[in-house]
């Protein structure tokens, strides 16, 4: 089976290793201790010009919570339309609401302006309750993925979940485990679940 494995780094040096590595694609981000935040510009612009790999640049102003206020929101948009004008293959986002569940109008208005781009749905999702009904409002949005953990401390210990997920998604959506995933571990996490895209920090 063809696995595609992306690799999560923190800078440009880490995305560079990644490159030399192999990695099929890779998750570009900064601030990894917070989980991830928006590179530079000029990150993601030489990321784009040196690399052979697919590059994914997360869309996140800030670490803490999925639910971002008017000025935050409009950073999210000039960082997706600059992404989209040097030609990267995605952006990786998510948006809550108060009651934690998909901020449907808001993340449309991003899938919308990201587009021809691919999306993937961060680990946003895994504090959303019914992951369910988020599939489902994630497919409808047109979003090419999401990045879970199975709502546990790691891929690992929520692979029953992600099973479960990857099951009812019926390749509607393409689920990714991540979070614990390494180079040692993603085959048999991928036998036992399914996955065929996986996503780590490790995972090379």
């Amino acid at each position: 089976m063809d696995l595609k494995l992306e690799c999560c780094v923190g800078n440009y040096k880490e995305a560079k290793r990644a490159n030399d590595l192999g990695a099929h694609r890779i998750e570009l981000c900064d601030n990894l201790l917070e989980g991830g935040t928006t590179p530079s510009l000029g990150t993601i612009s030489m990321a784009k010009e040196k690399l052979d790999s697919e590059i994914m640049v997360i869309i996140r102003p800030r670490g803490g919570d999925f639910n971002y206020n008017i000025d935050e929101f409009e950073i999210m948009k000039k960082d997706i339309l600059h992404c989209k004008n040097i030609g990267v293959t995605g952006v990786v986002l998510g948006i809550l609401n108060d009651d934690n569940e998909i901020d449907l109008e808001r993340t449309r208005t991003l899938v919308d302006m990201a587009k021809p781009m691919e999306i993937t749905f961060h680990m946003a999702f895994d504090d959303i309750k019914d992951k369910k009904k988020a599939i489902d409002q994630l497919v409808d949005l047109k979003i090419d993925r999401v990045l879970t953990k199975g709502g546990a401390e790691n891929a690992i210990a929520g692979k029953e979940c992600i099973k479960e997920l990857i099951e009812y998604a019926e390749n509607r959506i393409i689920i990714m485990p991540g979070g614990g995933v390494t180079k040692h571990n993603y085959e048999d996490l991928s036998k036992y679940t399914g996955a065929k895209e996986l996503h780590g920090t490790k995972i090379l």
